[in-house]
């Protein structure tokens, strides 16, 4: 479970409407720190800032690519995610759960369909 801190602190991030856009262009495709720039309209610095933010909670992955020339560059990956908030009396608790992908549901299912 999540301490308060750490609760408030993602509550803040997913307030923020450029992290919800991060979160949402990289779910369709994963992309660089540049594109995501471009796409939000916002500095690569406020880009990093915020994918760093959402990788500390698993809502991102990064992963490293290369480019033609050899240099390396990180690109952002999103999940779709679940993010359900209770509150009751006596606490606030948050449950993320990832949806899974459809790739993975297709082959759980031809994996089914197999067995039969």
């Amino acid at each position: 479970t999540m301490t308060d801190q750490e609760l408030s602190d993602l509550l803040n991030i997913l307030a923020d409407d450029h992290a919800r856009q991060i979160l949402q262009e990289t779910m369709v495709q994963p992309m660089s720190a540049d594109e995501l720039s471009d796409v939000c309209g916002i500095s690569p610095q406020s880009v990093y800032r915020r994918t760093d933010e959402l990788s500390s909670y698993g809502l991102v992955e990064t992963q490293t690519e290369y480019d033609d020339d050899g240099h390396h560059f990180q690109t952002y990956t999103a999940d779709q995610t679940q993010i359900m908030i209770d509150i009751s009396e006596e606490k606030t608790e948050l449950t993320m759960s990832e949806r899974e992908k459809m790739a993975d549901r297709f082959s759980e299912f031809i994996s089914q369909v197999r067995d039969q």
